[in-house]
């Protein structure tokens, strides 16, 4: 849990710092933007401030954009789910009452296993009929307890705002990896969490292997801490050897970010004024 937590932490610093960098140079260039549209003298400072705010008014729209349709898509597949609902039957009951998730579990009618926590401000846990019926009462209460814990968490809340942020700054490409790092770390921090609740291994891996043959068909592509049955090679590692899933960014990415961020400082800070292009008014 300790590990997942401090990549968010820095996940959210990264992302606030690259962001506040970006800010700042916009705020700088919008000027020297402003008085080439205007009519105003061509140098080079103006048309370079011209072709970044275009290039970073296009990028980051059409990353929020992307994270736009995501969440609408998954509130669509939520709200056909859950059209699906079914009554709670007493067994189910029986095992979410003493995790304290009475009346915040759903039941909803498909063939495949699965479950997933979704909403932001007051989580809930869907379950498939698919799944109860494939699991035991022990295994049944191992999922829900890794649910709970992303309930707990609020974690489709913390994912949607790592997604906000990395749909953003997309000139830092190694928020994007940070993001599925936190992502998985979530995933290992809830099944640590029910391995402690039930005082071993045997229930959870046992739930895993279950679905293990429908694995590739239970990715129902939402944008929340779905996939807790999700047979992952980073859950495996972990649930049996209790190997560290490490941090490894691509060093492309570290080298994108690198230099898209310092060029940003360069921009922001230069104090040089070449001299005027010989380019016409934009505008006359």
């Amino acid at each position: 849990m300790r590990t997942a937590d401090r990549a968010f932490g820095l996940l959210v610093l990264l992302a606030l710092g690259s962001g506040a960098l970006l800010i700042a140079l916009l705020a700088v260039l919008l000027p020297h933007g402003y008085a080439l549209v205007a009519g105003g003298s061509a140098d080079t400072a103006s048309v370079v401030a011209v072709l970044v705010l275009i290039l970073a008014t296009f990028g980051v729209s059409l990353g929020l954009a992307s994270l736009f349709r995501q969440l609408l898509a998954t509130l669509s597949l939520i709200r056909t789910l859950l059209s699906r609902r079914v009554t709670v039957s007493r067994r189910v009951a029986d095992i979410a009452a003493p995790l304290d998730l009475c009346g915040r579990v759903d039941v909803v009618r498909d063939v495949r296993p699965f479950s997933f926590c979704y909403w932001f401000r007051r989580p809930r846990v869907c379950v498939s009929t698919g799944l109860i019926k494939r699991l035991d009462d022990a295994e049944l209460r191992a999922v829900l307890l890794h649910e709970r814990y992303h309930l707990r968490q609020r974690d489709p809340l913390r994912l949607v705002i790592a997604r906000y942020f990395a749909a953003g700054l997309y000139v830092v490409p190694v928020v994007e990896e940070l993001v599925e790092y936190y992502t998985v770390q979530k995933e290992v921090a809830a099944d640590q969490a029910a391995v402690r609740a039930m005082g071993g291994v045997r229930e959870l891996a046992s739930a895993l292997f279950k679905v293990l043959p429908d694995a590739d068909d239970v990715d129902l592509g939402l944008l929340v801490p779905v996939g807790s049955l999700s047979v992952t090679e980073a859950r495996i590692e972990q649930l049996v050897d209790g190997r560290a899933v490490p941090l490894a960014l691509s060093r492309a990415s570290v080298a994108l970010s690198g230099g898209a961020l310092a060029a940003a400082a360069v921009l922001m800070f230069s104090d040089v004024h070449p001299a005027p292009l010989a380019l016409p008014a934009l505008i006359g």
